[in-house]
């Protein structure tokens, strides 16, 4: 069984987020409500995979992304942001620093569940 990282600061988000890796992966799912609390659930619990948001108070998902690819540990841990539609710039920004994908709000469920599923399926061949 895999573990999963949401870091997100909407709940809502977050708990649409849960359901998909609970029901349609079975994945261990831990959470933050912004980069800084993310930060320390990532090395409490070294999850496989993170779904990040780029819009966050106190430490953003840019900022979080600059900090785990400075450390050789998650340097290459899949991450899937997450981001409005008018994020363009700050999606750049983070596929600079190696994201594996990006979901748009609002969330499609057919979409998050595709993009998730390649993660997974290479999770599979590590």
């Amino acid at each position: 069984m895999y573990k999963a990282l949401i870091i997100d600061d909407d709940t809502t988000i977050q708990a649409i987020l849960q359901r998909i890796l609970k029901n349609k992966f079975d994945f261990t799912i831990y959470k933050a409500l912004n980069g800084q609390e993310g930060l320390q659930v990532l090395a409490q619990n070294n999850p496989d995979f993170i779904l990040l948001d780029i819009s966050m108070p106190i430490m953003n998902g840019i900022e979080f992304l600059q900090e785990i690819r400075k450390d050789e540990k998650y340097k290459t841990i899949p991450v899937i942001i997450i981001s409005a539609n008018n994020d363009r710039e700050a999606i750049t920004n983070a596929i600079g620093l190696g994201i594996t994908d990006y979901i748009l709000k609002p969330i499609d469920i057919t979409i998050t569940i595709n993009k998730i599923k390649k993660v997974v399926e290479n999770l599979d061949k590590t």
